[in-house]
């Protein structure tokens, strides 16, 4: 996995955010949104925001890609991680508490028809530096 800073990413070209003027405006959104808001089933592994208003979901999305570090896999998918100062949210394994979550990861944030964002642990990022400029992430 690469790891790249919010300045060397955008300088980079590996951050091209894509954030439509409404999050919730496809059932795609919508059904991520319920998924890590309000979720109605269990998932085999799911994350859900402390927060589930509309308005702190845009924002930790927004706060994410302006402000967040680049990952990019070895497949090649590129994801954004912000990590808070509190809490975003709690996992669930199977149906039973996992983890805290501290940090908000957004998937697809060049795709306006898939961008969405889920909580997620800052424990992912540790130890990683940015394979540009060495800086520590987060």
């Amino acid at each position: 996995m690469q790891c790249y800073c919010i300045d060397c990413a955008i300088a980079g070209g590996q951050l091209k955010p894509a954030i439509p003027a409404d999050l919730f405006g496809t059932q795609y959104h919508l059904d991520k949104y319920l998924k890590h808001t309000a979720p109605t089933s269990t998932h085999g592994f799911n994350s859900i925001f402390l927060d589930p208003s509309t308005v702190a979901y845009r924002d930790y999305i927004v706060t994410a890609v302006s402000s967040g570090h680049v990952q990019i896999g070895t497949s090649g998918k590129v994801n954004v991680i912000w990590v808070a100062s509190s809490g975003t949210g709690i996992s669930y394994q199977n149906g039973r508490f996992y983890a805290n979550a501290d940090a908000v990861k957004v998937v697809f944030h060049d795709d306006q028809f898939k961008i969405h964002g889920y909580p997620t642990e800052s424990a992912e990022l540790v130890g990683h530096t940015c394979c540009v400029c060495g800086r520590m992430i987060p």
